[in-house]
């Protein structure tokens, strides 16, 4: 029995070139991938979809009627290093912290707010004392899809 006569299924190997052309085309699904990603991160970092399209509209118990007085605020949006605390002015701690804006009914406030943090934000008022819930229809600066950049602000 100088050799054993068997009949073996053949063992497909591929080529060299086979093999990087697969490499060429991962690679460029990759780039191809992290091109859209990175092109749209405006879109990934913004608002949840759940929380875009809710407004608020207030109606107040009897017709305010216009004072006259116009109230100008200027609000500076600042991160922590984190990015956990978001804050107005200040971060939570510091003096300037969230200002207290005192107005009659009536009154017209008008904002000017400027995103001196990192990420990208779109700001309005809320009817809630805190989170995203209950935007006031108008009162929005900037939104989810057209969002402010850092250094970006308006009125």
């Amino acid at each position: 029995m100088a050799q054993l006569e068997q009949q073996q299924d053949p063992i497909y190997r591929t080529s060299p070139e086979r093999s990087y052309k697969m490499m060429a085309i991962l690679l460029g699904i990759c780039i191809v991938g992290g091109g859209i990603f990175f092109g749209l991160w405006d879109y990934w970092t913004s608002i949840p979809p759940a929380i875009m399209g809710k407004t608020v509209e207030v109606h107040a118990e009897a017709p305010a009627t216009a004072s006259g007085v116009e109230i100008p605020v200027s609000l500076s949006f600042v991160e922590s290093s984190d990015f956990r605390t978001l804050a107005f002015n200040a971060l939570p701690g510091e003096a300037g912290n969230n200002p207290t804006i005192i107005a009659n009914v009536g009154d017209n406030i008008v904002f000017d707010v400027i995103n001196d943090g990192v990420s990208f934000h779109a700001f309005g008022v809320c009817a809630a004392e805190e989170g995203f819930e209950g935007i006031i229809a108008g009162s929005g600066i900037a939104s989810a899809t057209s969002i402010h950049k850092a250094g970006k602000g308006g009125t």
